[in-house]
């Protein structure tokens, strides 16, 4: 209560610029957006992989224009988020949120969140404000509260696990079973596509209706070489298949005809685009399984040398 009073329009002069609210202009343009989607799709795979978190460890995802930081321990997170030297938004930003985990404090969300800035240099001139209130980072808070949860049950889960003194017969599998880490995860994905490009897309014009189908088949390609992608290029294809496809064409299709005519080349584009970079994962999988190959049959024949037999007469 006494932070919301605080936050009354008429003190925000008096505040020490940690708790000044940002401008939400800051991330209202494409690289504003950008930075707070790859931190929030950061967060959608940690949330995937909850169960096989550990409750003390650090991850990292490095790209070209941002990079992303997440320290866990078993009392807090804390999240560093940030455009690299090479992004060109005008205004680069640095995010920092610092969250206390339910064990600690179960009952206030908000309290829950002892930081949340962003830092920004503007005109020659560094900032420091609060996303605590920014609508633009409400799905960020969401979704630390879902890895929060997914962490603790997977605790929870490996805990009963191990105090089982007799090992409990195994349920049979059901067709919503988790697929991560499963060769079959990338086709499951792609029939639910088939399925809605029959049901729902339809009006999809034939040139747009031919480059999906060969991208679906391009990635139905790149299935048989799933377990051989590292997590970040599993998670591309996930996040291709299951976000950016169906936005995509969602999207396009409430278009008013005019506009639809408009973005069309640029929809054909950005699906070219698309299949390019799953057939580049799927050769660059099959040369290191080329390679793999070649290193166990150098080492088998190491291992297992033939020796001619002398048979030569004494």
């Amino acid at each position: 209560m006494a932070k919301d009073w605080l936050m009354h329009p008429w003190l925000e002069r008096f505040l020490p610029d940690h708790l000044r609210p940002v401008d939400d202009h800051i991330f209202s343009d494409a690289h504003g957006l950008v930075i707070v989607q790859e931190t929030e799709a950061a967060l959608d795979r940690l949330i995937d992989y909850g169960k096989q978190v550990k409750s003390a460890q650090t991850f990292k995802k490095n790209g070209k224009t941002f990079h992303f930081r997440l320290k866990i321990n078993q009392k807090r997170m804390k999240v560093l988020s940030y455009e690299t030297h090479k992004s060109e938004a005008a205004i680069k930003k640095r995010i920092v949120i610092e969250y206390i985990r339910k064990a600690y404090l179960p009952k206030s969300r908000q309290n829950r969140c002892k930081e949340a800035t962003v830092q920004y240099i503007k005109n020659g001139q560094t900032f420091v404000r609060s996303i605590q209130k920014s609508s633009y980072f409400q799905g960020v808070f969401d979704k630390l509260e879902l890895l929060d949860e997914a962490l603790l049950g997977g605790l929870i889960e490996k805990k009963t696990n191990h105090d089982l003194s007799v090992s409990a017969p195994s349920p049979e599998p059901t067709e919503d079973k988790d697929l991560i880490h499963s060769s079959e995860e990338p086709f499951y994905y792609i029939r639910e596509l088939e399925e809605k490009r029959e049901r729902s897309w339809g009006a999809l014009p034939s040139m747009i209706d031919n480059r999906l189908k060969l991208l679906l088949e391009e990635t139905q390609e790149a299935g048989s070489v799933y377990d051989s992608l590292d997590i970040e290029e599993r998670y591309t294809v996930k996040r291709m298949l299951t976000r950016d496809i169906p936005s995509l064409l969602d999207t396009y299709l409430t278009l008013s005809e005019e506009n639809r005519q408009q973005q069309t080349k640029q929809l054909y584009e950005a699906l070219v685009k698309m299949e390019v970079n799953i057939r580049t994962l799927r050769e660059k999988a099959e040369v290191t399984k080329v390679d793999k190959m070649e290193q166990l049959l150098e080492l088998s024949e190491r291992r297992y040398p033939v020796r001619k037999r002398n048979n030569a007469p004494e």
